[in-house]
């Protein structure tokens, strides 16, 4: 009787919290299995990007089919490696959904932290097999002792963690062999339709669309017409294989086996992460369970510093948009900034990544507004609308309820801090779920508004903490919050660019704070200007910028004051004019004075 090729394969991913050595492990592990040479090898093999590289983070992860005979049995090990940076956690998901089991890798130097936390949940609520590992034993900072008891208290298991080095591929190999032993082989789901998971994709630019696949029953032939189960998109690959960890091209790909897809597709968009891919004659194949369409978390408003660079910006974006379809644009135009985009991202992060490479790939650097979220709003006639701008703020006499997202957050402490960090999430309008005392650690988990989350979390956790909380966060759903918008009226005309939008109780001081950080901001001219800050039809806030007196008597050189007074009344009733009829040239100073004026 024949072997059944699907005994000798593993599909596991390596999950972790950020800078846990995830990259480095993988690299250990070509090094180990002989996939890339000595020579070939270099430092996060997988991490193709140059900025990955330089942050030392995964962005795109990168499938790598390795062989493997330690005990004579030729083993296919088909590693995913994952995002580690909590903005990317769809890819951390449809990573997982595409294997067996997964290496939960530990810090030994810091603990379980928030992600670790988050990634185990994941992975035991999908059933996968969990190999827990502890990493930087030979680090100076290391307490593999405390490492090792928040294990065995996250996993509930008496059963001690691996103990390796990715560094010095120090248990490297026992950690294959606890693989290739514990995690289960592949099984098909159905043996009537071909169902292949797309965990992955991204744009070549000559080959377009290359999706990364986990077949899970069924075979993909080279010329076999293909179409995605969600789009409905139909097309005939180019070229189908494995990567090990270069492309290697195959006449066919087997269930339980994991490779490439040359689509030959030109947008991305047509070939979604979790979507199904299955025979186009087969229209009763079901789909894998798990897609959604990724939205974006937060929203910036980027303009070319030089307005000129409007339509280099757009095609700027529209080439990112090729290998992130996560990516959202609009067009946009500003009275202050001129035209623009407004971008939708999965997390700051992901926004700092796409500034960055606008700058450096495009030469195109931009100013970027304060950042937004997504906000939702029941009109009286009982109609429901989103909005994340606050010009597009629905008119209050037709406003029934206002919402906004809102985020579980799980926290990772020490106890030293636990008071600070409650005080603030409390502050930041947080809902105590649970806490969970982990050995020397406490993990918290809160509900917290989205915008909060965003703009303040982050930086507030790192300052209560001395910088060593850990957190993770992921989008729950929505809950109903008073929200209002402020409108900025300068010479009693509307200023849109200036508006925000807030809650009703935080209204009076952020209007407080905005009409004082525009009057710092907009230089004096020939007349007074009014800054106002108004909800509806009620001006909250008030604050004046006074006018240049112009030396009129500078040329009289003393002359008679008769003469003097007609050129004053001359003048008063000049700017009496000006404050009429003036408009405000509005200085890029205001407009993020205005920005600014939320953290106030």
């Amino acid at each position: 009787m024949l072997p059944n090729i699907m005994d000798q394969i593993r599909n596991f991913s390596i999950i972790a919290h950020i800078d846990a050595g995830k990259s480095t492990l993988a690299d250990r592990l070509l090094e180990v299995t002989n996939t890339v040479s000595q020579r070939e090898m270099q430092e996060q093999l997988l991490d193709s990007n140059p900025i990955e590289r330089e942050r030392g983070i995964t962005i795109k992860m990168a499938p790598v089919a390795m062989h493997y005979s330690p005990n004579g049995i030729d083993y296919r090990l088909n590693l995913i490696d994952t995002p580690g940076h909590v903005d990317f956690n769809y890819e951390v998901e449809r990573a997982l959904a595409a294997c067996e089991g997964a290496i939960l890798l530990i810090d030994a130097t810091k603990g379980v932290q928030a992600q670790t936390v988050a990634n185990y949940h994941l992975a035991q609520n999908l059933g996968l097999t969990i190999i827990p590992a502890i990493n930087k034993i030979d680090a100076d900072l290391a307490d593999v002792a405390a490492a090792t008891r928040q294990v065995c208290q996250l996993l509930q298991t008496k059963e001690s963690p691996l103990l390796i080095s990715a560094k010095t591929g120090a248990g490297v190999k026992e950690l294959l062999a606890a693989v290739i032993e514990k995690i289960p082989a592949p099984k098909e789901t159905t043996a009537n339709h071909l169902q292949a998971l797309i965990f992955n994709s991204f744009f070549h630019p000559h080959l377009g669309v290359i999706a990364f696949v986990r077949l899970f029953s069924g075979a993909i032939k080279a010329k076999d017409q293909l179409r995605s189960i969600s789009t409905k998109e139909t097309f005939t690959p180019t070229e189908i294989g494995i990567l090990s960890p270069d492309r290697i091209a195959r006449e066919e790909i087997t269930a339980g086996s994991v490779g490439y897809l040359v689509t030959g597709q030109k947008d991305i968009k047509r070939v979604l992460v979790g979507d199904t891919i299955t025979l186009a004659r087969d229209q009763q194949a079901p789909a894998l369970p798990g897609f959604r369409h990724i939205k974006p978390n937060v929203y910036f408003d980027v303009f070319p510093i030089d307005n000129a660079a409007y339509q280099d910006l757009l095609d700027a974006l529209a080439k990112l948009k090729l290998n992130d379809s996560s990516l959202e644009t609009k067009s946009i135009k500003s009275i202050v900034l001129g035209q623009g985009v407004r971008v939708g991202f999965l997390g700051l992060l992901h926004a700092e990544v796409v500034g960055e490479r606008l700058e450096r790939e495009f030469n195109l650097p931009v100013i970027s507004t304060s950042p937004s979220v997504e906000y939702r709003a029941v009109l009286r006639r009982g109609e429901e609308i989103t909005f994340n701008t606050p010009n597009e703020f629905p008119d209050p006499a037709f406003l029934h309820t206002t919402k906004e997202p809102i985020a579980r957050v799980e926290i990772v402490v020490s106890p030293n801090y636990l008071g600070a960090v409650i005080d603030v999430c409390q502050e930041l309008r947080g809902s105590l779920i649970d806490m969970v005392y982990l050995d020397q650690l406490v993990e918290l988990s809160y509900t917290i508004p989205m915008i909060e989350v965003i703009t303040s979390l982050h930086d507030r956790l790192k300052s209560a903490s001395s910088g060593f909380a850990s957190v993770n966060y992921e989008p729950v759903g929505w809950q109903e919050a008073d929200l209002v918008k402020l409108t900025v009226l300068l010479n009693h005309e509307e200023a849109p660019p200036l508006a925000t939008i807030c809650l009703r109780t935080q209204a009076r001081s952020r209007a407080l704070a905005l009409a004082k950080r525009l009057k710092e901001a907009i230089p004096r001219q020939q007349f007074e200007i009014p800054i106002q800050v108004a909800i509806g039809g009620e001006i909250i806030a008030r604050e004046d910028i006074k006018s240049y007196r112009k030396d009129v008597e500078a040329k009289l050189h003393g002359g008679d004051m008769t003469r003097n007074r007609k050129l004053l009344e001359k003048q008063k009733k000049g700017k009496e004019r000006m404050k009429m009829m003036g408009k405000v040239a509005l200085p890029q100073e205001a407009f993020l004075a205005a920005v600014k004026a939320g953290a106030d």
